[in-house]
């Protein structure tokens, strides 16, 4: 298992939005892949968001754009973010 050191909440908070951010994308997968052969753990929570992004997508492709407008904001407001 990977050794991390000084995880300071503000670290974490910066990685977590950035890895979310890119997860949907192919250099996003290729870290995650690449962090997964290093710590088994985060591999599989991170091919879990993904596998999760990309059935969120799937559905938001099916919707009009005022469904996909209200989709995003409750999620938002779910997160406590808007």
């Amino acid at each position: 298992m990977a050794k991390y050191k000084k995880l300071t909440p503000e670290l974490i908070e910066g990685f977590l939005d950035k890895m979310f951010g890119r997860i949907a994308t192919q250099a996003g997968k290729q870290v995650a892949k690449d962090m997964g052969k290093k710590d088994p753990k985060v591999g599989k929570k991170l091919a879990r968001v993904a596998a999760l992004v990309k059935d969120i997508e799937n559905d938001m492709k099916g919707m009009s754009k005022a469904q996909k407008s209200k989709f995003e904001r409750d999620l938002w407001k779910r997160a406590g973010v808007k």
